[in-house]
């Protein structure tokens, strides 16, 4: 049996007393299986016994029961499903968008979209708005990273506009048929302070884009870039509009 040692900070509470103690375990590779739902586990680092106790994989135990888990750099900590508020059914709309870093849930209606593959439910919230001339370094240093350039530059937005580049989080909640869901730049639809729809989208800025495709229980992030007029202080972004602009969940773009 492969052992490994350990160092785990445990705090300890004690009378109103919080303490922090170090201190050194023995723990086993697990010698028997353990099951998810009725299926096998396997995880890479494996399961391991310590003290009679099972430690599993934070990230592959979270896979495994759909349940997204995510390391958030800036505040040095992992963290477990959506750690961000989560909307209320309609709580948001165009003339109310939600704020950054707010999760907003949105179900497909399949037989309304005259559409085979069957109702599904995604969640998205924006992570990050960069703009002007910060978007535009950031697009810059993106293609020079990807052209293996320190010198190529992208081109200057039109006249009176600038870049404006939006970090998107996609969650798959369930599917009816166990399909795919593959979201993308297009999926998404900005528009100005006074509901003026932005038509020219930026798609080859080399920024990290969405994974091509996840099932339910996954998630993935990605950038989408757009020109917005410099003068609008307060542009916004929708998901899953139908063909009247109808039926999506819109979200601002500015704190």
């Amino acid at each position: 049996m492969k052992k490994f040692i350990s160092g785990f900070v445990t705090g300890a509470i004690a009378v109103g007393t919080a303490g922090v103690l170090a201190m050194s375990y023995t723990a086993n590779t697990a010698d028997f299986k353990v099951l998810v739902n009725g299926k096998e586990f396997v995880s890479d680092p494996p399961a391991l016994e310590v003290e009679g106790r099972t430690y599993l994989p934070l990230r592959a135990i979270g896979d495994a029961l759909g349940v997204p888990v995510t390391w958030n750099e800036a505040e040095y900590r992992a963290e477990v499903g959506n750690s961000a508020p989560v909307a209320a059914a309609n709580e948001y709309s165009r003339s109310n968008p939600a704020p950054i870093n707010t999760v907003q849930t949105y179900k497909y209606d399949a037989k309304k979209n005259y559409s085979s593959t069957g109702d599904y439910t995604v969640s998205a919230r924006v992570l990050e708005v960069v703009r002007g001339d910060e978007a535009y370094k950031q697009i810059n240093e993106a293609y020079r990273e990807a052209y293996h350039s320190n010198t190529y530059t992208f081109e200057k937005p039109d006249d009176g506009y600038e870049y404006m580049n939006v970090k998107i989080a996609f969650s798959v909640i369930n599917t009816e048929n166990d399909i795919a869901i593959s979201p993308n730049e297009y999926d998404f639809d900005f528009y100005t302070s006074n509901n003026e729809k932005y038509g020219k989208m930026i798609y080859t800025t080399h920024l990290d884009e969405f994974s091509d495709s996840v099932y339910a229980g996954g998630n993935t992030e990605g950038w989408v870039t757009v020109q917005v007029k410099k003068d609008d202080a307060n542009p916004k972004m929708a998901y899953g509009l139908d063909y009247y602009g109808a039926g999506g969940i819109w979200f601002a773009l500015t704190e």
